[in-house]
């Protein structure tokens, strides 16, 4: 047992002097490759399925939306994309991709196809590219 902590005892002081020695370390060089950006649009609120963005300068965007929840799979409602007022599609498992600046907006709309339809919710990504 006196032998096992003798061990540990050593295993300790070893650990914290190359700690001490790595912490003093004041040179060195730091390689990096790539870039630090910034989100090229920003958002607004999400409100009456519309959303506001602005960006700065053309950027390029995907917009994909797609049904989620128990009743996902069911064809009852009609999924509708718009950009600025005007309808982009109107397909289930919709993607798009488009060039944006300036001011726009992007409009998410569902609707059943028949009475009584139960309608999931929708999820709708912006990813930049």
């Amino acid at each position: 047992m006196n032998i096992l902590l003798l061990k540990l005892a050593a295993a300790s002081a070893l650990l914290s002097l190359a700690s001490g020695a790595m912490a003093s370390a004041n040179g060195g060089v730091i390689h990096f490759t790539g870039n630090i950006v910034e989100p090229p649009c920003s958002t607004g609120s999400f409100d009456a399925g519309k959303l506001d963005i602005h960006c700065d300068k053309r950027s390029a965007v995907a917009v994909s939306f797609q049904r989620v929840g128990p009743a996902a799979s069911s064809a009852a409602a009609i999924v509708t994309l718009t950009r600025d007022g005007k309808v982009l599609g109107s397909q289930e498992a919709t993607a798009y991709r488009m060039a944006l600046q300036g001011d726009s907006q992007l409009g998410l709309r569902v609707a059943p196809q028949a009475a009584g339809a139960i309608i999931s919710p929708v999820l709708m990504t912006i990813s930049y590219l």
